[in-house]
């Protein structure tokens, strides 16, 4: 054998036996002995496809939501558009008006799971004029972040988290519509819940 091929045939064994050590080696080895941990939730987070549309109607001043259709439980909907957006409904003119503040916030980020470093990271980040209250554009603009070059942001990936393992989320590293529109949802309801004092 020539000592090149000698050579990367120890630098692809050494590479091997790194990359088999470590979290991935202890994972394989709770598996064989049949242990039951818990998923831990996804390092990267991604959208599905039906999410990443919902997260690019945020971008127009869109949100969609989770309600109750009378033959179709569960079914997205239109909740609100923002009027920055455009054209304003009932629903958005109620909203438009009423932020919701950051101690509402942060209750509503509890509620999905978030410790006290994400709330305030999360809060921060939605927050974006840091008046103490997160209006709808915010919100949305703050959705928006998590489809397309913004994505890959500790912000984004961290909204994505929440959204992926809170309320009824799966953690299983890919935001769902449900998933999605859960969070959205939330944030309507705590919107439409009470007037915000700053």
């Amino acid at each position: 054998m020539s000592p090149l091929i000698s050579g990367l045939a120890t630098v692809a064994s050494l590479i091997f036996n790194a990359a088999s050590s470590g979290p991935a080696k202890a994972a394989a080895a709770a598996r064989r002995s049949g242990a039951d941990a818990e998923p831990e939730p996804s390092a990267v987070v991604t959208l599905s496809p039906q999410a990443e549309a919902m997260a690019g109607f945020a971008g127009t001043g869109i949100m969609v939501s989770q309600g109750k259709v009378e033959h179709a439980p569960g079914a997205l909907g239109v909740v609100a558009r923002s009027m920055a957006g455009g054209g304003a409904n009932a629903v958005s003119a109620a909203l438009s008006g009423r932020p919701v503040s950051t101690q509402d916030f942060q209750e509503l980020l509890t509620r999905f799971g978030a410790d006290d470093a994400q709330k305030a990271q999360l809060t921060a980040g939605f927050d974006a004029n840091k008046d103490g209250a997160i209006s709808q554009d915010e919100f949305l603009k703050g959705l928006a972040k998590t489809n397309g070059p913004q994505a890959g942001t500790d912000f984004s990936q961290a909204v994505m988290q929440l959204m992926d393992r809170g309320g009824s989320g799966n953690a299983d590293g890919t935001v769902a519509a449900r998933e999605f529109a859960a969070f959205s949802t939330a944030f309507a309801a705590t919107a439409a819940k009470r007037p915000v004092v700053v």
